[in-house]
């Protein structure tokens, strides 16, 4: 347990990076298709945060949005892989940033 709060109810993966760690959650509903990415450093602050996804985004009719699969690259980028429609993000971790500017955390769809 921490202090630390961070978006979304359910963590659906978690990874340890030289940059510190990094958590993958949703809203674990599916009227809210959204994938949030929080890099915390070593002390367990926020560092970076970038989400996928729209909340209330589902259409009747439509398929529902999933996280697929993360694929490292290296220890500094790695794909975000989503279904439904099929999407795929580049994710780029950077061992320093400024706010706004130069984030720590991006993504880049490919």
């Amino acid at each position: 347990m921490t202090s630390v709060h961070v978006p979304g109810i359910a963590i659906l993966d978690q990874f340890e990076t030289s940059a510190g760690y990094l958590l993958v959650t949703d809203q674990d509903c599916p009227f809210e298709e959204t994938f949030h990415f929080v890099l915390l450093d070593h002390d367990l602050h926020i560092r970076a945060h970038r989400s996928l996804g729209a909340a209330f985004s589902f259409v009747p009719g439509t398929q529902v949005r999933t996280l697929e699969d993360v694929v490292w690259e290296d220890d500094e980028h790695f794909l975000a892989i989503l279904t439904g429609p099929a999407e795929r993000w580049r994710f780029t971790i950077r061992q320093s940033g400024i706010p706004f500017i130069h984030p720590r955390l991006t993504a880049t769809r490919v």
